[in-house]
């Protein structure tokens, strides 16, 4: 069966000048928002998993350290994103750290057009990573500098400044991998919008009682663990990563989100994610060496695969690089492609890095 992944409120209502008043506004409205969802329940008996909340930029960026401990409570309930930073930030390295370190996300904006850009960006990223690996999964890179990007999925989410915006989000590999085993490829578009118009009506009913835009549903394939991703397109494709079919199988499961989109508002992604640390095939096939960093950033061409939660040896070239070989792919496309690079190092390819919540993930070549 599938879940409601996530329901994001995008906060782009300006604040008080108030540190103390701008956190009692964003806790009122946080306390609306999950008495709503509880409303929803009592009468559908449906939840989702996450509550999150996302900003169009870090508020109180000049105290930034006062603001994130002063919302540190609300982090046990809610998922936290402070929006988009831009990578010519002269303070870039400390904001990430001290985001990532309290709990709370961010994406780094990158405009992709020349190599200093990129070091910087790669040079802070291994700055996070050493004070511990797993705070790179807090933060992501937006590799087309794409500004108030609204998606439920962390760490891009944003938010458009003057507006307050609900989107949902899905977990249903199984359940599409499901469909396509039983009643084919027509068989699993149908179970897309299925699934898709009941995430849309939970967020439409939260989204009239509070008085707010509903931004749409977030159709991405994403995984978590035994949910596999991999598993889904490995079915639909017939073969395995990375072998060759493996992208048209990438390219049908994100026609098939195409197609049922247009049964649905949606908003952001809408394609196959494939992140390393979250799917349990993925981890598979990468403690068998089977792909590299460059393999998995050259299938961005056809998904939103890319570099997402993918643990590499420390390299701060290598990984510029990489982050201007997505940012390319996403400039050819003309979509948001978010990654997330976790630089670490002395470690090897096939080594182990335990990552948190995601447990050990595999090193993989760049």
């Amino acid at each position: 069966m599938y879940e409601i992944r996530t329901l994001t409120i995008h906060y782009g209502k300006s604040l008080s000048d108030d540190m103390e008043d701008a956190k009692d506004e964003i806790e009122t409205f946080l306390s609306r928002f999950s008495e709503e969802v509880d409303n929803y329940k009592s009468q559908f008996g449906i939840s989702p998993t996450y509550l999150r909340i996302a900003f169009p930029n870090p508020p109180f960026l000049d105290d930034l350290e006062s603001f994130v401990k002063l919302l540190e409570d609300l982090t046990e309930r809610y998922s936290i994103n402070l929006g988009q930073l831009d990578s010519n930030y002269n303070s870039l390295s400390e904001a990430i750290l001290l985001i990532a370190s309290n709990k709370m996300f961010a994406s780094i904006l990158m405009k992709g057009n020349d190599w200093d850009e990129a070091i910087k960006i790669s040079k802070a990223l291994h700055e996070l990573t050493s004070n511990s690996p797993e705070l790179g999964a807090n933060i992501g890179v937006n590799t087309l500098n794409e500004k108030h990007f609204i998606t439920p999925y962390y760490p891009l989410a944003s938010a458009i400044p003057g507006k307050i915006m609900i989107s949902a989000a899905l977990t249903y590999p199984n359940y599409l991998k499901d469909s396509y085993t039983k009643n084919g490829y027509d068989g699993m578009i149908s179970s897309i919008i299925n699934a898709g118009k009941i995430a849309e009506d939970m967020a439409m009913h939260v989204a009239n009682a509070l008085n707010i835009e509903y931004a749409g549903v977030d159709l991405s394939v994403s995984p978590w663990m035994e949910e596999s991703s991999l598993g889904l397109v490995e079915q639909v494709s017939g073969v395995r990563l990375p072998k060759p079919g493996f992208a048209y199988g990438l390219k049908r499961v994100n026609d098939a989100l195409l197609i049922s989109s247009k049964s649905l508002k949606t908003t952001g992604f809408n394609e196959v994610m494939l992140p390393i640390a979250e799917d349990s095939k993925l981890k598979a096939r990468a403690s068998e060496g089977e792909f590299n960093a460059r393999d998995l950033v050259k299938l961005s061409g056809v998904c939103l695969a890319g570099l997402d939660l993918a643990v590499v040896p420390h390299n701060i070239v290598d990984v510029a690089g990489l982050l201007l070989d997505e940012s390319a792919y996403a400039k050819m496309k003309s979509k948001a492609l978010g990654v997330r690079i976790i630089p670490v190092e002395g470690v090897e390819p096939g080594d182990k890095v335990d990552l948190g919540r995601f447990g050990e993930t595999p090193v993989i070549s760049i």
